[in-house]
């Protein structure tokens, strides 16, 4: 039930709060250009066929022979891949940590501006960074052992059928869960005003599992939903415009759709930390009743 209730408390949050919504639109619409820039569409490549004969063989070669002029393009790509990805995640930690703020102000009934947010966000951004990237590793070693019994399973077919099912629901729940993990972090964060208090989402995750779980897959449903909406603008924008000018525009046309998700992201963790806060708290009341006798 807690799932369940703080994804469509985040719902709420965010059509209560559309201030906050113009202040991630701001950064995705800052972003959009830059990341046009730097990572091109498509790179060309060009298809060769070459052949040659020996004696009255007739030998063809296929293939996309890779000369100076594309080995600089790939470099370019990368090098701009890296800018973005460094910009995007300082940005975003600003973002998301001055988001984060504003929505536990609003439910703290307090009034805030969004200047005052951002700086916030720019005095605890390195935190947000560290959190995000431990958490980050977690959620790939959760996947990478939830993955063993596929590995296995494969080595052994068709009795290691079963391992590989077994693995297949391994990796959804603890992608699910990791989902779940992950989204606590940050408000654990703000609200405790503390680095160290986000790793205590590790203890809560764990003693409400199923939430945690079930919280993870429908964030990841409305991820999903919202990026199916998006995703038709870019290639309507790609089939009818030039490339060049395809990129850009398009950038800006999901820009709004990309702060949207970007603010349900950060506040249905807000949400569901405040859930998980409740949780604790009523499993606090049981155990102190139960040690005075009382059974609930």
């Amino acid at each position: 039930m807690g799932a369940i209730e703080a994804f469509t408390n985040a719902f709420s949050l965010v059509i209560r709060n559309k201030r906050l919504y113009l202040l991630v639109l701001l950064m995705s619409l800052m972003m959009a250009p830059l990341g046009a820039y730097l990572i091109p569409g498509d790179i060309g490549y060009e298809y060769n066929q070459t052949s040659m004969q020996k004696g009255n063989v007739i030998i063809e070669e296929y293939g996309t022979p890779i000369d100076g002029n594309e080995v600089d393009m790939l470099i370019e790509l990368l090098k701009g891949i890296i800018i973005y990805s460094v910009i995007a995640l300082i940005v975003g930690a600003i973002f998301e940590y001055g988001i984060t703020k504003g929505v536990f102000m609003h439910l703290n009934g307090e009034e805030y501006s969004l200047g005052s947010l951002m700086m916030e966000g720019l005095k605890h951004f390195p935190g947000v960074i560290l959190i995000n990237f431990v958490y980050g590793l977690i959620m790939m070693v959760f996947i990478g052992v939830a993955a063993v019994p596929i590995v296995l399973g494969a080595l052994f077919l068709p009795a290691g059928a079963v391992l590989v099912l077994l693995g297949i629901i391994l990796i959804f729940a603890s992608v699910a869960f990791a989902l779940g993990l992950s989204s606590l972090a940050v408000p654990f964060y703000v609200d405790r005003r503390s680095i160290g208090a986000a790793f205590e989402a590790f203890g809560a995750a764990f003693r409400n599992v199923l939430s945690t779980i079930g919280f993870g897959v429908l964030l990841g449903v409305g991820v999903i939903a919202i990026m199916m909406v998006a995703s038709p603008i870019a290639f309507v924008t790609r089939m009818v415009l030039p490339e060049n000018m395809a990129l850009y525009v398009s950038a800006f046309l999901q820009a709004p759709f990309d702060a949207l998700l970007y603010l349900f992201i950060w506040t249905a963790g807000v949400a569901f930390y405040r859930e998980i806060q409740k949780m604790e708290e009523l499993k606090k009341v049981d155990e102190e009743l139960l040690e005075l006798g009382i059974d609930v």
